[in-house]
């Protein structure tokens, strides 16, 4: 993506122009007229950022020299000028698109989109941080538009049969809501019946790692800054605080361009790429609200736990996640000091004697056993006619006609054909999503998990522990049950890169992420640590899962045509969201699988963050 800046800016805000996607003209927008138009046909940028709107003959000659591409203008309404002051008050309203009369024979291919200013108060570099995101977000819908329309435009809004390959929680709950909608559903999955008493480590994510997920609103959070200010330690050691678990002599060009990627993402379109992930949180807390109010049996014998406790060892921190939650949420939360804290959750009497934490915030959001909610989910889906097939791995995509997907081929030699299929395979889909537009996007990210007893009840709520500069800096304490019906605490923390390859992890380095979170255990419970180390549970309960990633941080969902005028469909890289976003990707699926388009399909667009870029490779699949 090209954007072309037309006027002077402040000087706090040129921070945000440097690099290749933007060229700042600061004198351009003062002349408008031909000398713009000249530079637009000069340049050809895909966006104009500025305060006045293009004349017909500047959007002619922009428009001739840009040949079919869409033109877009962000308009900024009332901006501060170079020096800081205001030009003039404006209330606080969303962008809103308009067209302008009389632009000329490029008129149908314009966009324009009027950014506001929030009013006074907003510091400047707010505005164009936001001005910047306004026009990403346009640039990308511009082009995946026409796309995803002719791909949903062939699809016939009619019950039809449809493979899952991958039964982990995010497309078991796809597969419920898309029988619920009259499709006929077929699962294939690598790993066993999630009921059955297998192995851990024959599972995948959903299975394989401790028995707890959390929902909160904060949930798949963008991943762009270590504590130092510079990019994830994606390569250094775990023993060195880093999150790189990986042999790193195994180690190639594609996880060298993945850090990569990861690294130049701008400070602005990191801003921007979270809070658009954030926002479907928002939606999953509705859709999670309607799920249980209209099918409580899926809820039932779960291990479901309300509310969530979430403490801080850093006092700055704290602070800037009370500003969060106020900006995402407008339901109460109640900020506690430490004190109260250790007084309301006895069970962390010990952690605030030693000052393991300076306060917390008592907020919205639930856990559940996920073990048992797969088998939930999986019952209630066998009941409504889904059939599956377990221990069945599907390798590869089977071209058709003009290379278009035309089935999948299982490792035992079958095919497999439907009219739609729905690829959600986690971290072990590298062979599977070959000739895809999301191949290469999704890494493992490995995180480890222990029990504790919890004979005393006395920690009312599950929690969300944020150790500051601690290698296993962010941790989930789920409440669970047992089998015989006593409590535990089920710790879940760590970040673990294994790159392209879920099982490149090297030993020395996952025992360094397991001695990390037996740190975090036994700093905040040390007598059930003590007890669990003595009974043998802590070395028992050890285990990992391996979460899909992304450079951008961004869950993937792509939108592909079949040879047969269905669709495939990608989901996943949800990074620590998948639980939390399931509800909204089934229904992203159900729309798309109706022939309807979903914001969705454009914030997680593959190509996304190659478009920004303008790479080579982020050509829309036809």
């Amino acid at each position: 993506m090209l954007v072309l800046l037309d006027h002077p800016v402040p000087t706090s805000v040129e921070p945000l122009l440097r690099g290749a996607h933007i060229l700042h003209r600061p004198t351009l927008g003062a002349r408008p007229g031909a000398l713009r138009g000249r530079a637009l046909a000069r340049d050809r940028p895909d966006v104009l950022l500025t305060r006045s709107a293009p004349e017909a003959a500047e959007t002619a000659a922009w428009g001739a020299a840009a040949g079919e591409r869409p033109l877009v203008v962000v308009l900024l309404d009332r901006v501060a000028g170079p020096g800081g002051a205001r030009e003039g008050a404006a209330r606080v309203r969303r962008p809103r698109t308009r067209r302008l009369p009389g632009a000329g024979p490029a008129a149908s291919r314009l966009r324009v989109t009027v950014c506001p200013s929030a009013g006074a108060a907003e510091p400047p570099a707010d505005l164009y941080a936001r001005a910047l995101a306004t026009a990403e977000r346009h640039f990308l819908a511009e082009r995946v538009r026409p796309v995803l329309a002719g791909h949903l435009g062939a699809v016939r809004p009619e019950a039809a049969s449809v493979v899952l390959v991958g039964a982990g929680v995010v497309n078991l709950l796809t597969g419920l809501r898309l029988l619920r909608a009259g499709h006929r559903v077929t699962f294939y999955d690598s790993g066993p019946d999630p009921r059955s008493d297998a192995p851990w480590t024959c599972f995948g994510c959903s299975r394989g790692g401790g028995d707890a997920r959390m929902f909160t609103l904060t949930e798949a959070d963008g991943y762009f800054g270590s504590p130092g200010g510079g990019p994830p330690p994606f390569t250094q050691p775990v023993k060195d605080k880093g999150w790189g678990l990986a042999d790193l002599a195994r180690l190639g060009p594609a996880e060298t361009a993945w850090t990569e990627d990861n690294a130049r993402v701008p400070g602005w379109l990191a801003r921007s790429l979270t809070e658009d992930v954030l926002g479907y949180n928002l939606t999953s807390d509705r859709l999670w609200r309607e799920l249980r109010h209209d099918a409580p049996e899926l809820f039932h014998g779960v291990g479901l736990r309300e509310g969530i406790l979430r403490v801080y060892s850093d006092q700055a921190v704290l602070e800037a996640h009370v500003a969060r939650q106020r900006v995402l949420t407008d339901r109460h939360f109640e900020i506690l000091s430490a004190d109260r804290v250790s007084a309301r959750h006895p069970a962390l009497a010990a952690a605030h004697r030693a000052g393991a934490f300076v306060g917390g915030i008592e907020v919205n959001g639930f856990t559940v056993q996920v073990h048992r909610f797969l088998g939930v989910v999986a019952d209630a889906a066998e009941r409504a006619g889904a059939v599956f097939h377990w221990g069945r791995p599907v390798d590869a995509l089977v071209p058709g006609e003009g290379g278009a997907p035309d089935g999948i081929s299982c490792r035992d030699g079958e095919t497999v054909r439907a009219d739609h299929y729905v690829l959600s395979p986690g971290a072990y889909g590298e062979a599977l999503l070959r000739g895809t537009a999301s191949a290469g996007l999704i890494h493992g990210m490995v995180g480890v998990w222990l029990t504790l007893p919890d004979a005393g009840r006395g920690l009312k709520n599950s929690l969300k522990i944020t150790r500051s500069g601690h290698t296993a800096a962010d941790a989930n304490v789920t409440v669970t049950e047992g089998p015989d019906g006593r409590s535990f605490l089920t710790v879940g923390s760590g970040y673990g890169w294994t790159g392209a390859d879920p099982d490149n992890i090297d030993p020395t380095q996952l025992e360094a992420l397991y001695a990390a979170v037996d740190d975090t255990a036994s700093s905040f419970f040390p007598d059930a640590f003590d007890e669990a180390r003595r009974s043998g549970l802590l070395k028992r309960s050890r285990r990992y899962c391996v979460r899909p990633w992304t450079a951008s941080s961004l869950p993937v969902f792509e939108t592909t045509r079949t040879a047969g005028g269905g669709l495939l469909l990608v989901t996943g890289g949800h990074n620590t969201g998948g639980f939390a976003q399931a509800p909204v990707t089934a229904e992203a699926v159900a729309a798309a699988l109706r022939g309807e388009s979903h914001p969705m399909h454009f914030d997680y667009h593959p190509n996304r963050l190659r478009m920004f870029y303008g790479q080579k490779d982020a050509r829309l699949p036809e």
